[in-house]
């Protein structure tokens, strides 16, 4: 059988694979918002969800479940306050407060008839903070004092299974274990928007964090029965991050003539697939700045947008040259490194500056153009950092 005539099968024949393209050709909302990685939505959604005096029309409904899976799953921390099911079942939570970035705590929800505080940091993608939810706590016990009868419960969100740092205090939670009971809410009778969009949330939370055995299952079929054609499709799979850079490539003019409004000129030095280079032209009137051999250009000092994997790093470099030169420079920069870490050196390349200003996992689903203007400002602004720390520096050599 012909390689086309196998993805032909694939394609329209199967249907494992209709029914699996069904489940992804579907508008969500929250997708098209880009919010699939963005904790700063999902945690807007959760709180707007979560307060009953929101007109979502579920009323206690998203709450009481958020507070039965907390009492249900969250059984830990045998010495501290816990809910009760039962308790869950009855409680008053109509006056309930929810907060949402108080003291920079992702949610808080405030049962002031039963004097409860409870407190939910939420993780998609990044990790905590060394003592971040130490201090979360304190402020929280220094606010609803534990001696005037105050009862605090304290959630650590995750997607992964992962341990709060501030471990006796924390309870952990798995986002998998909420959206269990926040679909119980889902699949009640109910026409409105609002329940709509819920379960789109929860579809969204499926397809892209948590693992959907339906979904796992339907993959493993297909690759089973067609793994000479899905093999083909994937190697041809289109490369997000190759398209950003040459993206970025293409608006290169944009990047100078923004740094050009800052007072700072730069010129573009060339690149290829993975890298695009540029030098600030100040730094080629240094003393024998141009005694490098790593570009055709010969200067020792350039800026890189560089790729990595999925990701694009900014990343200010010195290069290798001539030794002598190059020993000047880098014995200039290193007693004032950028960020106030140690630079590491080799005898070919220094590192003097670097930042993440593109990764397709965080940034799937954005609009491509506003992505690219968001970019642009933030290599704009890391090139001028970079440049107003070194240059006076450099400047010494003159």
């Amino acid at each position: 059988m012909s390689l086309e005539r196998k993805i032909e099968k694939l394609l329209i024949e199967d249907a494992n694979f209709v029914e699996l393209e069904k489940e992804f050709d579907q508008f969500c909302l929250f997708e098209a918002l880009g919010m699939i990685r963005s904790e700063i939505r999902h945690g807007n959604y959760l709180a707007y969800l979560l307060n009953p005096a929101r007109p979502h029309g579920f009323n206690t409904e998203i709450l009481r479940a958020f507070l039965m899976c907390v009492s249900q799953k969250c059984v830990l921390l045998k010495d501290r306050y816990q809910l009760n099911a039962l308790d869950v079942h009855l409680m008053d939570i109509e006056q309930a407060e929810v907060r949402r970035e108080w003291r920079n705590i992702d949610l808080l929800i405030v049962l002031k008839s039963q004097k409860v505080v409870i407190a939910i940091e939420l993780k998609i993608d990044a990790s905590q903070s060394h003592d971040q939810l130490e201090g979360y706590r304190k402020i929280i016990e220094q606010e609803w004092c534990p001696s005037e009868g105050w009862k605090h419960i304290n959630v650590f969100l995750t997607k992964h299974i992962e341990n709060p740092n501030d471990i006796g205090n924390w309870e952990p939670l798995l986002l998998k274990e909420l959206v269990e009971y926040l679909q119980v809410v889902a699949d009640q009778p109910n026409d409105g928007q609002a329940a709509e969009m819920l379960r789109s949330y929860l579809r969204m939370l499926r397809r892209h964090h948590l693992e959907d055995t339906r979904l796992e299952e339907m993959a493993r079929k297909l690759w089973a029965k067609h793994s000479e054609a899905l093999t083909f499709l994937a190697d041809r799979r289109p490369d997000a991050t190759g398209f950003f850079l040459e993206a970025l490539n293409d608006r290169r003019e944009d990047l100078i003539s923004l740094l050009e409004e800052k007072g700072i000129e730069m010129l573009f030095e060339g690149g290829g697939k993975k890298i695009l280079r540029f030098a600030f032209k100040e730094w080629d009137a240094l003393p024998e700045f141009k005694n490098a051999n790593w570009t055709e250009s010969k200067r020792f000092i350039l800026l890189e947008l560089k790729r990595d994997g999925s990701k694009i790093d900014a990343c200010l470099y010195l290069g290798r040259g001539n030794e002598s030169i190059r020993q000047k420079y880098f014995a200039t920069l290193e007693g004032n490194p950028f960020g106030g870490s140690n630079i590491g050196n080799s005898r070919d390349w220094t590192c003097l500056a670097k930042q993440e200003i593109y990764n397709e996992k965080i940034t799937e689903g954005e609009d491509p153009e506003n992505l690219i203007r968001t970019t642009l400002l933030s290599i704009t602004n890391f090139a001028k950092i970079v440049f107003e720390h070194y240059n006076p520096l450099l400047q010494k050599l003159t």
